[in-house]
């Protein structure tokens, strides 16, 4: 979410991010890409229903909440790739280097928004309560309320559940692969089957509840699945058959035509997106958002990366953080159970005032919260493989 490296790079220098013979990686634009998608999708979400002539966005709205599902992908693949890259480069796993680098990647954006939403709460502008805002700053809200709530309950906080998964992500996935040091893929695949196997159980017996979509334990699965991707991929024979067999065209198409073929088996009449995220229709889309990444990031001179790497889609891609955080704070006060009755709150939720203004702030955030305390986490622990050439940081022990 930092400025590139390069507008374009070799073919050669994009995978090298996940070739072990080529541990050093930079700066891969189609990632950017993939994240502007995902904030598209999840604006369109949020956003109240429109219609232009015959044409309205109802049918559509569904399939933006997917865009949740390809950040966890995005930060599947890429944390692990990450962190595998670091042992590569200097033969260990700093975890200390690694959390200080995401608490100052993480917590000063969020935690800005979220002084901005007290003081809001505190006034009376927003009609909410602390409980909600204290889940946020500690990031267990996703276990407060259900996933379908349509109350006016954490509305301008709630959207940190996807937030409190990646810290929860971060936590486990950086103490499993500091403690397991051998057969790392076979204990990661192990973990995946039974963590599904107790979620069909539990699912059976009726523990999966309205509460439970957002619930880390329930959700984890969407992350754990691209982390042991990009741990096979470190494996020779698994990226040259990635490489021959995994292009683009083959991920989408291959997803989809497992899809379809489902859904059929299952008769006309059960749609995959009306059934729940455990059962195998969605199931497909979320773990195909995995191999469409890789497949993107194999394969640079594809139509689909060129696409991800065109430069609106990267830019809106580097502010799609602060975007997600503050997009809220404008969206909200149009729907009438929020209850706001600020006239500036209500004036800019309007089309377009809303979009202008969540770029505005995402920019704003970008340049002078995320960039500087980036670099300044990246200054206090050096990365061993470098990533944005403004966040380049030399570290003394690969010089």
């Amino acid at each position: 979410m930092t400025a590139p490296r390069t507008a374009s790079r070799l073919p050669q220098q994009r995978t090298e991010a996940m070739n072990p013979a080529q541990p050093k990686s930079g700066y891969l634009p189609s990632l950017d890409g993939w994240r502007a998608l995902a904030i598209l999708g999840v604006l369109m979400t949020h956003d109240l229903s429109f219609r232009i002539g015959r044409f309205d966005d109802a049918g559509f709205k569904g399939y933006g909440g997917y865009g949740v599902y390809l950040f966890f992908a995005i930060s599947g693949i890429l944390i692990t790739t990450r962190i595998l890259e670091e042992e590569a480069k200097i033969g260990r796993f700093d975890i200390k280097a690694f959390y200080i680098r995401r608490i100052f990647r993480i917590q000063p954006a969020a935690l800005v928004y979220l002084s901005v939403v007290l003081v809001l709460l505190l006034v009376g502008i927003i009609h909410d309560t602390v409980y909600y805002w204290r889940g946020a700053v500690l990031f267990y809200t996703n276990f407060l309320f259900p996933g379908s709530d349509v109350t006016a309950r954490g509305r301008f906080t709630g959207h940190f559940w996807t937030l409190a998964v990646e810290e929860h992500f971060y936590i486990l996935l950086s103490l499993l692969l500091l403690f397991i040091r051998k057969h790392r893929d076979k204990a990661f695949a192990g973990m995946i089957v039974a963590v599904y196997v107790v979620q069909v159980i539990a699912r059976h017996h009726g523990y999966y509840t309205d509460a439970s979509p957002r619930r880390t334990y329930w959700v984890i699965l969407y992350l754990m699945t691209p982390a042991l991707l990009a741990l096979l991929l470190r494996r020779a024979a698994v990226m040259r058959a990635a490489k021959l067999f995994l292009y683009p065209w083959v991920a989408y198409l291959g997803t989809f035509v497992v899809m379809e073929v489902d859904r059929m088996r299952h008769g006309l009449g059960q749609h995959f997106l009306s059934v729940g995220m455990l059962d195998a229709q969605s199931g497909y889309l979320f773990f195909g958002f995995a191999l469409w990444i890789i497949a993107t990031m194999l394969h640079p001179e594809s139509l689909s990366t060129r696409f991800l790497e065109l430069k609106p889609l990267r830019y809106l891609g580097r502010l799609s953080y602060s975007l997600y955080l503050r997009h809220l704070l404008f969206f909200n006060p149009a729907r009438a159970e929020v209850g706001i009755t600020s006239p500036t709150l209500l004036l800019l939720s309007e089309r377009p005032w809303k979009y202008l203004a969540s770029i505005a702030a995402a920019m704003l955030s970008y340049y002078l919260i995320e960039k500087p305390l980036v670099r300044m986490g990246h200054r206090l622990a050096p990365p061993a493989t470098p990533g944005h050439r403004d966040l380049d940081v030399q570290d003394s022990r690969v010089s």
